[in-house]
């Protein structure tokens, strides 16, 4: 469950707060965001989040992690702004099976501490946030971690990209994600801090489904990401106030690159087709989603059904 308001008191002030609980994963966070400070065009941000998962079946270990986020955004141009955030990051790992877990997570077991510094350019011209139908989204994150007493530094850059064309009520949309992460010691990353590939992104395969893996219980990831989704929706009910879209779907990427070589690592690319309903509900997009792997490895971890809820984009 979750809130967010972007005009507290009619002053554009922004909160957002967020319950999120499930059998693996439990998150609390809150985010403020005060608007025009010192009387400038400079919005001041504050966050914090407590995040508990159990990543036993996919990585066998445990992460308990709290952190809080504190810095400033300001607009480059009507659709171009440009964040900068400091971050503190607390970090404690439990071994949940020291046979299968990675010797970089085995190394980090106990309390860690992190600082982040966050920088994120965003240019946005999508026609609207829930049910884009025409123009295009780019977003570049850089995230510098300097070397601390966690032995754990690392520069990491990310570029994602969405744009969507409509043609007589008919919505083509090609998104495309793109990552590296380096460390700074010429050190293994550790697991948590690399890229996965599967679910929402490579749909067809399950969340840390595709990439390298030493067994089923032990995860690995990689440095690099490189994914691409096509999308094809149509309306079922064009004048409805709760649309309801077909979708149509290809899904490709890869994720590779480790200081060592997992058991499974093959680089090569994986993909998938399908079909999904997206119904726009008045509490918000529930969507749902059926998709077959095309080209996949013997070690990936297939999942044919995915539900989804809040942002479909």
């Amino acid at each position: 469950t979750g809130l967010k308001e972007k005009n507290i008191s009619g002053l554009g002030r922004e909160l957002e707060l967020t319950i999120n609980t499930s059998p693996d994963s439990t998150q609390y966070s809150f985010g403020l965001i005060e608007p025009h400070v010192l009387n400038k065009r400079l919005d001041f941000i504050f966050g914090a989040n407590f995040q508990d998962v159990d990543y036993t079946k996919a990585s066998s270990y445990n992460l308990t992690s709290f952190n809080t986020n504190t810095g400033f955004r300001y607009l480059l141009s009507d659709d171009l702004n440009h964040s900068i955030t400091l971050e503190y990051v607390l970090k404690d790992y439990k071994i949940t099976n020291s046979t299968t877990a990675a010797k970089s997570i085995k190394d980090l077991s106990g309390t860690n501490a992190d600082i982040l510094l966050k920088n994120r350019l965003v240019y946005d011209k999508l026609d609207s946030f829930i049910r884009p139908s025409s123009g295009r989204f780019i977003s570049y994150l850089n995230v510098l971690s300097p070397v601390t007493n966690s032995d754990n530094g690392y520069l990491k850059n990310l570029v994602t990209y969405k744009n969507y064309f409509n043609y007589d009520s008919t919505i083509f949309s090609f998104h495309s994600k793109l990552g590296n992460i380096t460390s700074l010691q010429n050190s293994a990353i550790p697991e948590d801090n690399k890229f996965a590939l599967g679910g929402y992104w490579l749909r067809g395969f399950d969340s840390f489904g595709v990439g390298p893996r030493n067994s089923r219980t032990s995860y690995v990831g990689g440095n690099n990401i490189v994914v691409t989704k096509f999308d094809l929706s149509r309306p079922v009910f064009k004048n409805s106030d709760n649309p309801i879209d077909l979708n149509l779907f290809f899904d490709a990427g890869t994720i590779f690159g480790n200081k060592t070589t997992p058991t499974n690592s093959k680089e090569s690319w994986r993909s998938s087709y399908g079909l999904g309903i997206k119904f726009y509900t008045p509490i918000g997009p529930i969507g749902f989603s059926w998709a077959f792997p095309v080209t996949s490895e013997n070690y990936d971890i297939e999942r044919m059904f995915l539900f989804s809820i809040g942002n479909l984009n």
